[in-house]
């Protein structure tokens, strides 16, 4: 079976987007050279210069190719490297604390330490095996090269510059690695092996002497948690997290920001307010009062009879609240969405009086004299189409079942009186112009 069939199996396959492209430079080769080309010369004495600058791209392509893996494999091995590292100081921090304090190791913790140096010696396993694969996958494309073009230039070039290379990941060995890992487990189950004997001929007399009282010790100081102390490896450990409440969280100026943001805001949202309708207090009312029979009950009281019969402040403003208690809310919302529309809708007819009446008063002003029937007949279509839009605008305001504040009520009504006087106007210099 050919190597580029199983390459991919001999390698590991988690790692493969790491793995040499085998498969295209077998192709390169194939497609740029001719077998025993560099033996077929047609000037005996003189080199092959297609054959040389093929040679020379080919080996960079090579170099490139070799580039991907190495930089893997280093970043691979001093992730191991810090991992075990990390390993062995856990292991030495809980040998201290054990021996300081009495106590065995903890079985979540050693089962945690076990996995995580098991895991490393599994992946310095892979390292290698993916080591090896790259290793000949090279050794078949130089040799595939040789076979073809009948140059051994190449591969003597690749092997000294490249493969030869002691920081080359196919010179680096993993037996350091592999033996601080074992070093590793034998001292982690060997501390285990040792503590489990110790603890269990402690507790085998106690069961035989005689009963005793035993006295109660004062409980542990209280001891505030920190990173460097405690980390990951406190456990279960009790611990204590200080928190200032009169530290300030925000970003230094973010008082000053807030207040001039308050202040800018403030003249917007006295404007929103004049158009927007007024909510009495007695909406936002609870239902219960603050004080009675519920506040006397007994703490027993569950979260969900908290949750059940909550104040209906918890509402969404703008839904009367002495309604809250009854499935009416669906009703508000529709309510809530006609009065919007019928506001939407005398905005929109005010505006299409307005501009009929532009157009009108144009008409007046720029109209022909002998155009005057046309001009005056148009003009006195604006006016009424004005009228009416106006008096539908009004009529929608007057429709609306919201309570409005006065400041809304005298703009539109005096809204609708300029558009009436306007009108007008227009209706009296049409007359007069009819008259002469």
């Amino acid at each position: 079976m050919k190597y580029g069939q199983t390459f991919q199996e001999k390698s590991v396959p988690q790692w493969a987007h790491y793995n040499v492209d085998y498969n295209r430079l077998k192709n390169e080769i194939k497609v740029n050279t001719t077998k025993d080309q560099a033996r077929a010369l047609a000037i005996p004495g003189q080199a092959d210069t297609a054959l040389e600058r093929f040679e020379d791209l080919f080996f960079d392509d090579l170099c490139s190719e070799h580039d991907r893996p190495d930089l893997f494999v280093k970043s691979k091995v001093d992730e191991i490297n810090c991992r075990l590292q990390s390993s062995q100081k856990k292991i030495v921090r809980l040998l201290a604390r054990s021996s300081r304090e009495g106590k065995t190791f903890s079985p979540k913790k050693y089962a945690k330490l076990d996995l995580d140096i098991e895991r490393c010696g599994d992946e310095i396993r892979s390292l290698q095996r993916f080591t090896d694969a790259q290793r000949m996958a090279f050794h078949k494309i130089l040799k595939k090269y040789k076979k073809w073009t009948g140059s051994t230039s190449l591969g003597e070039r690749f092997n000294e510059q490249v493969l030869s290379d002691p920081k080359s990941f196919v010179r680096r060995d993993y037996q350091p690695l592999l033996s601080q890992d074992r070093d590793l487990l034998t001292t982690l189950h060997s501390t285990t092996h040792t503590c489990e004997p110790a603890s269990a001929s402690s507790s085998r007399p106690a069961s035989r002497r005689p009963s005793t009282q035993i006295p109660i010790l004062p409980p542990p100081p209280q001891a505030y948690w920190n990173e460097y102390d405690d980390g990951s490896e406190a456990g279960e450990e009790s611990y204590t997290i200080l928190v200032n409440p009169e530290a300030d969280d925000g970003f230094p100026g973010s008082g000053t920001f807030a207040y001039v943001l308050s202040k800018a805001i403030m003249p917007i949202e006295t404007v929103r307010g004049w158009f927007s309708p007024s909510v009495s207090p007695e909406e936002r009312r609870p239902l219960l009062a603050s004080e009675g029979y519920f506040n006397e009950q007994s703490a027993g009281d569950t979260d969900i009879d908290d949750e059940a019969y909550a104040s209906s402040g918890e509402f969404p403003a703008g839904y009367a609240t002495h309604y809250a208690t009854f499935p009416s809310i669906n009703d508000q919302k529709f309510s809530r969405q006609r009065e919007q529309l019928l506001y939407h809708i005398m905005l929109g007819c005010f505006f299409a009086s307005i501009v009929l009446l532009a157009i009108a008063g144009t008409l007046v002003v720029t109209g022909k004299k002998k155009l005057r029937v046309e001009v005056d007949a148009a003009v006195l279509v604006g006016v009424l189409a004005s009228l009416f839009f106006g008096t539908l605008a009004i009529g929608t305001m007057l429709y609306r079942q919201q309570s409005l504040s006065w400041l809304h009520r005298c703009l539109v009504g005096l809204t609708f009186v300029a558009i009436c006087v306007l009108n007008g106007v227009l209706l009296v210099l049409v007359a007069g112009n009819t008259g002469k």
